[in-house]
Formats: structure tokens, sequence, C-alpha cells
């Protein structure tokens, strides 16, 4: 990427697909030649309309699926993967699902229970610890799932509509949160969103994709240094970046209809 406005490592990208194709066996091309680099401390944030394949690119890039054609190459490790769907194990408490992928990885009980606490305070969770899953709105089950995820402290993240199901000031709070996290240890993150302004706010870099079958039509970089304050998202330069950015994505739907 060029003029990169987040912290990168020396070594280039260490989350790379390359001409990546994915045709589905009832012959339903999902995605085309789809492009992504994504080095430490960048974010890449992916926009496009529903069905264009965004969450198939991510779960390529995870090593869920594998493409029909094109490359994917990781060398930064651990990829930490927030779905969707929150994905929580019914009978555990809040605390034990943040603990999950810790447990199962090893991780010792007394550290675990720590980083745990950190994670569900971190989204505002702490006093529904204790609670299950079935105890909590769609909004707060996701958050115990984006917890879960940061808790384990991956080396690279995807995060695929995370916030979709929260209020805005939530949203807000945990996008700022999701930017500090990674400021604080750089690493390669991508963000499936459907918001632009979510996007071109949390994103170095933001890729606009057609209509399906799926292809990179605009690659946006986002000028704002980090830290970026919410004051931002009231100033014209913002908005007139949205706009662009939003334009493209139309302008690309169109083209595929």
């Amino acid at each position: 990427m060029t003029e990169r406005s987040a912290p990168t490592g020396s070594g280039g990208p260490r989350l790379e697909l390359t001409g990546v194709t994915k045709v589905y066996g009832d012959g339903t091309e999902a995605l085309a030649g789809v492009g992504v680099d994504v080095g430490d401390g960048e974010l890449v944030g992916i926009v496009g309309p529903s069905g264009c394949g965004k969450s198939t690119l991510l779960r390529i890039a995870a090593g869920l699926d594998s493409p029909s054609s094109g490359t994917v190459r990781n060398t930064a490790g651990r990829v930490g993967y927030v779905f969707q769907d929150a994905a929580l194990l019914p009978w555990r408490s809040v605390r034990a699902n943040v603990e999950l992928l810790m447990e199962l990885r090893g991780v010792p009980r007394a550290e675990r229970r720590e980083r745990a606490e950190r994670a569900l305070d971190l989204v505002g969770l702490t006093a529904f610890a204790r609670h299950r899953p079935g105890a909590l709105s769609g909004g707060m089950r996701m958050r115990v799932s984006l917890a879960r995820t940061l808790a384990d402290d991956p080396d690279a993240l995807l995060l695929d509509e995370p916030f979709g199901a929260l209020d805005e000031i939530t949203r807000a709070g945990l996008g700022d949160e999701l930017a500090a996290l990674l400021a604080a240890r750089p690493r390669p993150a991508v963000l499936v969103t459907h918001s632009v302004a979510e996007a071109v706010f949390l994103s170095s870099t933001v890729l606009v994709m057609s209509a399906r079958p799926g292809r990179v039509v605009a690659r946006v970089e986002v000028p704002f240094p980090y830290p970026r304050e919410r004051s931002l998202r009231a100033t014209p330069e913002f908005a007139e970046l949205v706009a662009d950015v939003t334009g493209r994505l139309y302008r690309g739907m169109a083209e595929a209809a």
C-alpha cells in the first residue's frame, strides 16, 4: 500500500490475498480476482453491497474456506475472527465464553480469567460476567463475541460486521477501543462493514467492492492520521471522503448491474 496513515512493520504485507476467485459447486461466482494486502498496524475496511462476497473473502483469509484460484499468504500468525453471529455456547457463562479460545489453547486459568475480565470491562459487560448468553440482548451477545477474540490476543484480526447490532454510542466506543488496541500492538486487521462512515473513520485504506461476483472497484487511502478523535466525524473533510467512497460504491453497483 502507498501513503499509509497508520504505523506499519518493515516487512511489507503480513496478510496478503492475490487474485482470489471463488466459484461454488452450483456455478455461483462469489469473488473474481480480488486482491487485499494488510501490514502491521493497518486496518483495511471493506464495503460493498450485500451478497458481494465480503464474508466469503474473510473466510478465505482466515483459512476457513479455499479459493477456487489465487493465493493467500499469512505471515502474521494466529488469526482472530469475529463473525456476524455471536456463536456463543449457551450453557457457559459470559466469562466462560470469553475464556473459551484461551482455554482451548491451554492458557493458565489465572491468566485467562484476568484477560477475560479486562476484555469484559472493555466492552462494558463486567456486571454480566456470570450471566448466560440467553439472558443478553443480541447486541450484548456480539460484545461478548468481540471480547472473546480480543482476550485471546490474536496476531491478526478479521472482523465481519462486528458492530452492526450495537447502538451508535456503544458502536463508536468499541470502534475507538479497537483503534487503540491496534495502536498499542500493531497487527493487520480487516473490517467488513456496511457503514461507509465507520470504514472511513477506522481504516487506513478502504476497499470498495462491486456486486457479485465481488471485485475491488476502488481503493481509497484514508489521509487522516491516527489517533482519530470522534470530532473528526463532524469535519467537512471527513464528510467529503465519506461521500466520495459512497459514490464509488454506487458506481460499482451500477457497473455490475
